[in-house]
């Protein structure tokens, strides 16, 4: 459980009361090991002045998963060595307090020791698989980022081609780490350079010219599947999803993407009409049928195992807002995890919590329900706030009175924005909203048309 204390704002000198984590599980609670290892555990945004504070705190992480036990406690709190031992033992009970004692290991009685916070984090990255060369690998690709900020906008591009040979996959996950990060802690120049930094590297780098071509060429292929499914009918039978398999037998990216798109299609009556048609088909068929059985097995497989993970990341979530005494405080810092998936199994629990009539339980997650839509509106960009409000209208009469508003506010750009939200729509397969979006696309174009120039 977080302790409560109260700290001083160095820039203001504003006193204000926080809630301060001392003890992570990574098994129970992984959002409080993701802030940990991105240096936002403890920082705190001073309600005066708006300075993020990061609170200097003992620390006992624990990973059952792979025996770590590590204490940490600050050295500018100046402590005596056996005031120290008597916080970590106390923060050990406090870990080991519902843990029976036939599942004690010996791990869990001597500690291991961090000195310094990077200290810490750079043992659990090793317990993770990081090698060290690996991270100063990643220490590396921060000094470039560094190196490309402190160039400035007029000899970015010439930086970039300088460091070109080290730009790579890393380079761009490292600069969209550092820009989340940076947008959390409302430092508006730093995402402002990191934004321009990721858009020049995207262009201009051999990498990232890579990138760029490969995810069109991806979004093509899924263009061209979802036609090819939606030319089926809304109701595609059986028999015409197999075709459309088999005739993709020979084409890996577009055999995904239908994948993708239909995974519930791929059930065990497809699979046994599949099974039936191999073993109906010629001799020199068979085996290519065989094949493209393998290979949509492989597909629905890791499509489940990554909808399988995304559950459990969102449920773990979940239940770090739901146990945390600063609920709005958790939402914020993993604004960038709550997405569909996070949405889906909050609402399950709602109806669960309802179908077993505990109003507690109930009143409580709809509470985080409204607060979790209140923050997506709050953070939303104004058009996509704006196109989110259109499409939610419950008549087209509603919407056709927003388009003009809309078109004043945004300009001409705004069909772009409404193409893309579409074609983002029909990858989901909400044909519903895909025609309402068309139509109102129509509507704002022809008042685009009207404007005077």
């Amino acid at each position: 459980m977080p302790s409560r204390m109260t700290i001083q704002c160095p820039k203001c000198g504003q006193p204000n009361p926080v809630m301060v984590e001392n003890i992570i599980d990574a098994q129970q609670q992984p959002t409080l090991k993701a802030s940990l290892l991105s240096g936002r555990l403890n920082t705190v945004r001073c309600p005066n002045c708006g300075t993020p504070n990061t609170v200097a705190a003992p620390l006992l992480y624990h990973d059952a998963s792979k025996e770590l036990l590590i204490s940490f406690v600050p050295m500018e709190l100046g402590l005596p060595r056996d005031q120290q031992d008597r916080i970590v033992g106390d923060m050990l009970k406090e870990l080991t307090r519902n843990i029976p004692k036939e599942s004690f290991r010996g791990y869990m009685f001597q500690p291991k020791q961090a000195l310094t916070m990077q200290g810490l984090v750079d043992q659990i990255l090793e317990k993770d698989g990081i090698t060290h060369e690996m991270m100063e690998g990643q220490r590396q690709t921060v000094h470039l980022i560094e190196h490309l900020m402190q160039a400035g906008p007029d000899k970015l591009d010439d930086a970039i081609r300088d460091h070109d040979a080290d730009i790579d996959a890393e380079f761009f996950q490292a600069t969209l780490a550092l820009l989340q990060h940076a947008a959390q802690e409302g430092q508006e120049n730093v995402v402002n350079a990191l934004l321009m930094i990721q858009e020049r590297a995207a262009e201009i780098s051999t990498y990232g010219q890579q990138i760029t071509a490969m995810a069109e060429q991806q979004q093509a292929v899924v263009q061209v599947v979802a036609a090819e499914i939606e030319a089926l009918g809304e109701s595609p039978s059986l028999g015409d999803l197999l075709d459309l398999a088999v005739s993709y037998a020979d084409d890996p990216q577009r055999l995904q993407a239908l994948v993708g798109l239909v995974r519930p299609a791929f059930d065990y009556q497809f699979f046994q009409e599949l099974t039936v048609r191999i073993g109906k088909a010629p001799a020199g068929e068979r085996s290519r049928l065989e094949t493209l059985r393998e290979n949509l097995v492989q597909l629905t497989q890791m499509v489940d195992q990554q909808a399988q993970l995304a559950l459990q990341n969102a449920a773990g979530l979940l239940q770090s807002v739901v146990n945390s005494p600063n609920p709005d405080e958790v939402l914020e810092e993993n604004l960038d995890l709550i997405d569909d998936t996070f949405m889906a199994v909050l609402a399950a629990n709602i109806q669960e919590a309802e179908r077993r009539a505990d109003l507690q339980a109930s009143g409580r997650l709809k509470q985080i329900y409204e607060k979790v839509v209140r923050l997506l509106q709050q953070n939303m960009q104004p058009e996509l706030r704006y196109l989110n409000e259109l499409l939610s209208t419950e008549s087209d009469e509603d919407a056709l009175r927003m388009i003009p508003q809309g078109v004043a506010q945004f300009g001409p750009a705004l069909l772009d924005i409404m193409d893309s939200i579409g074609r983002m729509l029909g990858q989901q397969g909400q044909q519903e909203l895909v025609e309402k979006m068309s139509f109102l696309r129509e509507a704002a174009a022809r008042h685009v048309d009207s404007e005077p120039s």
